[in-house]
């Protein structure tokens, strides 16, 4: 048994460790996705609800308990919120972004709740939430 148990050790601290790849960019890129999901859920839950999404960044005080991860990251400019635009089941358009997305590409959040990454050109040429 324990002769099983340290390959399998071995190959589980290779891959957490990556191949060579920038772990704290993939930590990164995952605080990102994690922070459009969870803004993609509020806004379900406010158009579930029949409530107006938030318009501007002081309207995110009383919405704070619901964005434990994604408040941080409209306050600090890492995301970006099309302010206003809420979700919209079917809807393909850009909702909030990482602040990257526009000039490197990255994770996007769409009017119906799909969190994905883009490229520069993809974003460009994506549809923009109103």
């Amino acid at each position: 048994m324990r002769r099983m148990c340290v390959p399998f050790a071995v190959v589980t601290a290779l891959a957490l460790a990556g191949c060579g790849g920038d772990s704290k960019q993939v930590a990164v890129d995952e605080v990102r996705k994690t922070e459009l999901t969870e803004l993609g859920d509020l806004l379900k839950m406010l158009a579930g609800e029949g409530k107006r999404p938030p318009a501007r960044l002081a309207d995110l005080a009383e919405l704070e308990p619901f964005l434990p991860t994604a408040g941080a990251g409209l306050r600090n400019g890492e995301i970006v919120y099309l302010w206003g635009a809420g979700f919209v089941d079917g809807g393909t358009a850009v909702v909030a972004y990482e602040k990257k997305a526009p000039a490197e590409g990255g994770w996007v959040l769409l009017q119906n709740g799909t969190t994905k990454t883009m490229t520069a050109d993809e974003f460009k040429a994506a549809p923009k939430a109103k």
